[in-house]
């Protein structure tokens, strides 16, 4: 049982020292997914544009952050986007 909750307390502290910042890119690549995926319904392959249009919107963002706002090009931020559109795809599946 100790090492069930020390395995616990590690993942959740991982999950912890995980920037805010990608936890809202998460979201929004979930929200953008799931929504893309139930207006692509009745297309045969909708899982792609649903997860192009959260590739596309991530990297979007990021060239707006690095060009217009100076901040650096940040790729673990495309990264938890496109999580988040994996999980959005799944629960279009439920």
């Amino acid at each position: 049982m100790k090492k069930f909750l020390d395995c616990v307390y590690r993942f959740f502290g991982r999950l912890a020292a995980i920037d805010s910042d990608k936890y809202l890119h998460l979201l929004v690549g979930l929200t953008v997914a799931f929504v893309l995926g139930r207006l692509f319904a009745n297309v045969e392959a909708w899982a792609c544009p649903a997860i192009v249009g959260v590739l596309l919107l991530m990297v979007a963002k990021e060239c707006v952050d690095y060009y217009l706002r100076k901040e650096q090009f940040d790729f673990k931020d495309i990264a938890a986007g496109l999580v988040g559109s994996v999980i959005g795809v799944l629960m279009c599946l439920l």
